[in-house]
């Protein structure tokens, strides 16, 4: 029987009890009352013990945490079950797929590859079930339009007491050579190997920047979210958009006005220094950036006219180029990415825009989850708290009912205005009753109360 129901069937025998305890005004009946009250009281507070355990079971749920941070980046992401069925899509994908999320949900994903490249979706998927990971190419088939060649990386995900087990997560990049120009490097890219003619190394390139980005957003959706704490979170984002972005040498997370900041995590010493750089400056591309919620580009930050105090800062510091991204939870802006360049103009392509701004996307996505986390704690200990409180209230009323001689709402009534003429904790009033139920020097000053709180009822 749950705790709902138990509590329910008390409830209602307390009605049938208090009923002739009116009646028939018999200590026996009245020791009855209180204890079915607390019979009550007991299955409530296993009800909310219940909602604890479900509100702590929502926060360390790794497959909520994983379609939160997979929804926010605009990267095609899917996540799958171990055979490939589709669990959840972004907007990219479903764009790219062509399909709906409704009609996209619980379809095999291989059913969306071309026949000729199923043998290799199936080789991805068993790759990565055996070794955590693995990346190839895919030509997909849109419901609408012509196939597409995408590069692929695939990672395993566990998802700890969850029937279903293991989740997939596919991040794919759409290659934009045309496919002839692309022949012959499919078995080679499996392989770890590349074929191809020197016509085919600018496309090469192309790709190896592509894979870069594949595999740093790949490593976003594994983020161990809920074992790790956010500075360390927001370090490995960080790190991650050095490696995605072409040309950053360095990169960091200012969460607050740059400014003024509250915290910040960076992957090195030279991101630091030009953060902690803008912060005694007052200006800079990070400041910009969270003031007018847009992205801010520096060719050469030492040099740039719009911020003079700030390259007397940095005179002779290694950091050159610079580009900084408002960070978002919803429509607020809560932060800045900050990524930097060793040389002159190294950043601030729109390719380089578009990459830093799925990290400065899935930085926001982290903090939503931080902040979700912080709330169900808050809520739980709260739970707990009001628990802890309420157990020793209900012993103390049926302690005080026997002392007094009176009704549970009466011996309630006289510990709260004891509680509020001796400016004393209610739950600290109980937890002196329920201490030590044979001492009684507490019963003068809960008798007098008593005959006060009967005057105001009476009054």
């Amino acid at each position: 029987m749950t705790p709902e129901r138990s509590a329910q069937r008390h409830r209602e025998t307390l009605e049938v009890v208090q009923a002739s305890a009116s009646a028939h005004d018999d200590l026996e009946l009245r020791l009855q009352v209180v204890s079915e009250e607390l019979a009550v009281a007991d299955d409530e507070l296993a009800a909310q013990q219940r909602q604890i355990q479900e509100l702590l079971e929502r926060e360390s749920d790794a497959r909520a945490a994983l379609r939160a941070l997979t929804l926010a980046v605009p990267v095609p992401v899917l996540t799958t079950d171990a055979h490939g069925a589709v669990r959840e899509a972004n907007h990219a994908a479903t764009a790219l797929l062509g399909l709906p999320q409704a009609r996209l949900l619980r379809k095999p994903l291989p059913a969306l590859v071309a026949a000729a490249h199923r043998p290799a979706a199936r080789t991805l998927v068993s790759t990565a079930l055996r070794r955590g990971s693995a990346e190839g190419e895919l030509v997909l088939t849109p419901r609408a339009g012509a196939p597409v060649r995408v590069g692929v990386v695939v990672t395993a995900v566990e998802v700890a007491g969850r029937p279903e087990g293991t989740s997939l997560g596919w991040v794919l990049s759409p290659r934009t050579a045309p496919p002839e120009h692309r022949a012959g490097h499919d078995a080679g890219h499996e392989t770890g190997h590349e074929t191809g003619h020197d016509a085919g190394l600018p496309d090469r390139e192309a790709a190896r920047a592509d894979d870069d980005v594949l595999r740093a957003v790949a490593a976003l959706t594994t983020l161990p979210l809920g074992e790790v704490g956010p500075h360390e979170l927001l370090s490995r984002v960080a790190g991650l958009a050095t490696r995605a972005v072409g040309g950053a040498s360095w990169s960091s997370v200012v969460l607050g006005d740059p400014a003024a900041p509250q915290e910040a995590a960076a992957d090195s010493a030279q991101a630091q220094a030009a953060d902690g750089a803008q912060w005694t400056a007052q200006q800079g591309p990070c400041v910009d950036a969270y003031q007018h919620g847009r992205a801010v580009v520096s060719a050469d930050l030492p040099v740039d006219p719009r911020w003079p105090a700030l390259g007397r800062h940095l005179a002779g510091a290694p950091v050159r180029s610079a580009l900084a991204l408002p960070v978002r939870v919803g429509d607020e802006v809560v932060g800045v990415l900050g990524v930097y360049g060793a040389a002159p103009g190294a950043l601030g392509a729109e390719v380089d825009l578009d990459r830093a701004g799925v990290f400065a996307e899935a930085a926001g996505a982290l903090l939503r989850e931080v902040r979700r986390a912080e709330e169900l704690r808050s809520t739980a200990e709260n739970l707990r708290i009001a628990m802890r409180s309420r157990a020793t209230i209900e012993q103390a009323k049926g302690l005080v009912a026997g002392w007094l001689a009176c009704p549970v709402e009466e011996a309630f009534s006289a510990m709260t205005t004891l509680s509020q003429d001796r400016n004393v904790k209610l739950r600290d009033l109980a937890a002196l009753v329920v201490a030590d139920p044979s001492r009684h020097d507490l019963e003068p000053m809960l008798r007098t109360a008593l005959e006060r709180a009967r005057a105001r009822t009476r009054g």
